[in-house]
């Protein structure tokens, strides 16, 4: 029997503190000890919060702006304005004053709601003109407040002094089409756009997106660390929705630097990464392994290879002999048990990505450790996920098979299509752009792709990002970048080639990687020493020529390259909040150096 969908997802989450009560439901460190927070008291924090708007004077459907570092103060912010008729925006920290300040007088937030003094005096910095701004919340002041600024104590306790009527009176006038979130996009080009999410898209994705990934079939206690940006649909379905229709416990990171630290403390049963994040891992790992004597490094080797057959046959859905099943629990026994628990990853039974491509090459190496990452591909447009990779049907390399309820088809120009209750009500304040986006009861999503004989994703890559050659070949740089990435110490990657007469390549190195690749062969460990030596460029070069051209179509071979000495960064503006590449951005900024590679190709040809 299906779940009934609530109206709300606070509906869900009152009815989950009656069910729940003094249970643990979000966990913050304070003075280096984890502190709970009940479910009761999780309710009650966003009814008072909800109640303190309200005494604000927030209306109905009225935008609530968020911004900070993942923390129960945030997620109480974006459920209380649901909860109050308004709609919660998050912000995402590394939003230069330009991009805050649009982002801010687009969704014409009439509240914000910062986490401390540094985030409130970005505001103010461009506050002027902003006219629809009426309220600016502080959740952790160090310093007295400017005047006419709050305090969240503040709005909690003018909640508390509030008649809780008012709070049940707006809540139960919501109606599931009613607009609930606005999403704001990364913005890879132009300027970001609201994504509208309405009450059921984001209750019937969350109690869908759980059934596939058997949470309805969970065990006790099951937890998770919410590090990822809120702003982001991925991370406020694992970190807010999700937890709420499935009980989870949410344990919020101090910050992304102390990831490490928190994950060994934390050791949460569920865990999501974005790709670079499995990147940098995979870095840890291979670093970590290196350094082990002889015999463990062939004792790793042989557990690695028995996991990798294991869990390929097992995912195949084949037989697994007696031996091999023998072989994988030993390894369990004498390798991985051990370094997952290093790591803090000893009791997750669940693992997934999802928001950009990730390497077969990763998944593989992951594989061989025991963790079996399951892939997601979406977007905001769709409240997060179109297609899983499920406990039940996994296939590395592929974007899983469409969710219950949400149909997919590929149009002519192999662009996917999507149609289903997760779809998004359109763009705020863009209804040309809506109108693109959706067209004939179908969300184009931008990508192309594919699927496999037994109906399982694949990515070819963005619409709009497909490069075509002056000789009128088109290829598709991003499964051409994840080979280029796949190279040690390369850290991103981008290719070039739109109206040229070939490809080139940027390859930027990632500092973690390249010192240890220098150390190990002798070449400077300063990166832009790295980045110049000649030998250094003959091995990239070699390795492109065994590793990448033969697995392409001779036009879509690199013909030339140049090494960036840093890589690409969110403070560089290179990549989005959530780590994908900003490909007009780098081409202007790298302008110059892609100019030279074309400029020597055609010296040479001359």
């Amino acid at each position: 029997m299906a779940r009934a969908i609530p109206k709300t997802v606070v509906h869900e989450l009152n009815a989950q503190a009656d069910r729940l009560q003094d249970r643990p439901a979000l966990w913050t460190k304070r003075g280096g000890k984890w502190v709970a927070t009940s479910w009761r008291e999780y309710a009650q924090k966003v009814k008072l919060f909800a109640l303190g708007l309200l005494q604000l004077g927030l209306s109905r459907q009225s935008p609530v702006a968020i911004l900070g570092f993942n923390r129960e103060e945030w997620v109480v912010a974006d459920l209380a304005a649901m909860a109050a008729g308004g709609v919660p925006v998050g912000l995402y920290q590394t939003l230069s004053p330009e991009q805050l300040r649009y982002v801010l007088d687009h969704s014409q937030a009439s509240v914000c709601v910062v986490e401390d003094d540094q985030a409130l005096a970005r505001v103010l910095a461009v506050r002027e003109g902003l006219t629809a701004l009426k309220h600016l919340i502080v959740m952790e002041p160090a310093q007295p407040l400017p005047e006419g600024v709050h305090s969240f104590a503040e709005v909690l306790d003018k909640g508390g002094r509030a008649d809780d009527a008012e709070y049940f009176a707006r809540l139960e006038a919501a109606r599931p089409e009613d607009l609930a979130t606005l999403i704001y996009t990364s913005g890879t080009t132009g300027h970001p756009k609201g994504v509208m999410l309405s009450h059921q898209n984001v209750c019937w994705t969350a109690v869908t997106l759980s059934e596939a990934m058997g949470l309805e079939r969970r065990r006790e206690e099951e937890t998770l660390l919410s590090y990822l940006p809120l702003s982001h649909i991925a991370e406020q379905v694992c970190s807010i929705y999700g937890p709420i229709f499935n009980a989870l416990e949410v344990s919020f990171a101090e910050s992304f630097e102390k990831l490490p630290e928190d994950l060994r403390e934390v050791r949460p049963t569920l865990f999501f990464g974005v790709p670079r994040v499995w990147e940098k891992f995979k870095t840890k790992v291979e670093q970590g392994i290196a350094a082990q004597p002889l015999a463990r490094r062939r004792l790793v080797g042989w557990a690695r290879d028995v996991a990798l057959r294991f869990h390929k046959t097992n995912l195949q859905g084949r037989p697994v002999s007696i031996t091999l099943q023998a072989e994988f629990e030993l390894a369990k026994r004498l390798v991985f048990k051990g370094l997952k628990a290093r790591i803090g990853l000893d009791r997750t039974h669940l693992f997934a990505t999802s928001a950009a491509p990730i390497s077969k090459e990763v998944l593989d190496f992951f594989a061989s450790l025991d963790v079996v990452i399951r892939e997601v591909y979406g977007q905001s447009e769709v409240t997060g996920p179109t297609s899983v990779n499920t406990p039940d049907a996994t296939r590395l390399g592929t974007l899983g098979r469409p969710m219950r309820g949400v149909e997919v088809r590929l149009a002519d120009d192999q662009e996917i299509l999507v149609r289903g209750p997760n779809v998004c009500l359109g763009y705020y304040r863009e209804a040309e752009a809506t109108a693109e986006l959706i067209s004939g009861g179908w969300l184009h999503s931008g990508d192309t792709g594919a699927f496999d004989a037994d109906g399982y994703l694949q990515i070819i890559g963005r619409k709009k990002e497909i490069l075509v050659t002056s000789g009128g070949k088109k290829t598709a740089p991003a499964a051409i970048e994840l080979m280029l990435k796949g190279i040690d110490p390369v850290g991103n990657a981008l290719v070039i080639g739109d109206r040229r007469s070939h490809l080139v390549a940027l390859l930027a190195i990632d500092p973690e990687r390249a010192k240890a690749f220098a150390v190990a062969r002798g070449l400077p460990m300063d990166p832009k020493q790295l980045a110049a030596h000649p030998d250094f460029k003959s091995y990239l070069a070699q390795r492109i020529e065994a590793d990448v051209n033969p697995r392409l179509a001779r036009f879509e071979t690199i013909k030339r390259f140049e090494v960036l000495p840093q890589d690409f960064t969110v403070e560089g503006g290179e990549l989005t909040p959530t780590l994908k590449v900003r490909r007009k951005v780098c081409e202007q900024k790298y302008a110059a150096v892609i100019d030279a590679l074309y400029a020597d190709a055609a010296a040479k040809a001359s």
